[in-house]
């Protein structure tokens, strides 16, 4: 399917999904909040498929959008959005508000991809792309016995299909670990798929 798909922020979660998308046959849009001329350099570098843009019309445009925003700049995206519905996000966060000392939010015991989910109603909300640490998502293990695995989650079935191919287009093997509820645990900070890379061995 044709997709235009935008990132939202380009720290070094951004700059890896955008590494990866940009190769894709998939028109990508890139933005963040310090604008256009300080993506100059990234698409320049990157190439293919990425264009940046700013936030308005990523936000217009785009048929799936990644989150890979701090934590704390949520709820302003999701005021930003609400305007908007149907959309599929891809939320790539997770819930650290500071890394010296390190601290997490409070989610009042809910995976962070529901408690994400909640903050956009109107969209359709899958967890992935947030259990490997940055420079590992830029750039996976290359073995020939298999992809890096992305794990995913989510209450939209349809829209985990969809992620899905997008996350094979990028080159890696997506695992569906079910609803927010069955899977997102393990994918949050200190659950058990947290900052480990798993290869799916090919047949």
């Amino acid at each position: 399917m044709s997709y235009t798909i935008g990132i939202i922020g380009s720290g070094h979660i951004g700059r890896a999904l955008a590494t990866h998308l940009a190769k894709t046959n998939y028109r990508i849009l890139i933005t963040n909040s310090r604008g256009t001329a300080s993506l100059t350099d990234l698409v320049a570098s990157l190439g293919g498929s990425l264009t940046a843009a700013d936030f308005n019309q990523t936000i217009a445009q785009a048929d799936v959008l990644f989150i890979a925003v701090p934590w704390t700049q949520l709820p302003d995206l999701a005021s930003e959005v609400q305007k908007y519905s149907g959309k599929i996000m891809v939320d790539a966060t997770n819930n650290i508000v500071s890394a010296s000392p390190f601290q997490l939010a409070d989610t009042a015991g809910k995976p962070t991809g529901e408690y994400v989910a909640a903050l956009f109603p109107a969209q359709r909300v899958v967890k992935a792309f947030n259990t490997l640490a940055a420079a590992t998502l830029a750039q996976p293990s290359q073995t020939s016995l298999g992809n890096t695995v992305i794990v995913i989650s989510g209450e939209d079935a349809d829209a985990k299909k969809e992620v899905a191919e997008i996350t094979k287009a990028m080159g890696f093997e997506p695992v569906d670990l079910g609803t927010f509820r069955q899977g997102g645990h393990l994918q949050d900070v200190g659950g058990a798929l947290s900052g480990i890379e798993f290869i799916k061995v090919k047949r």
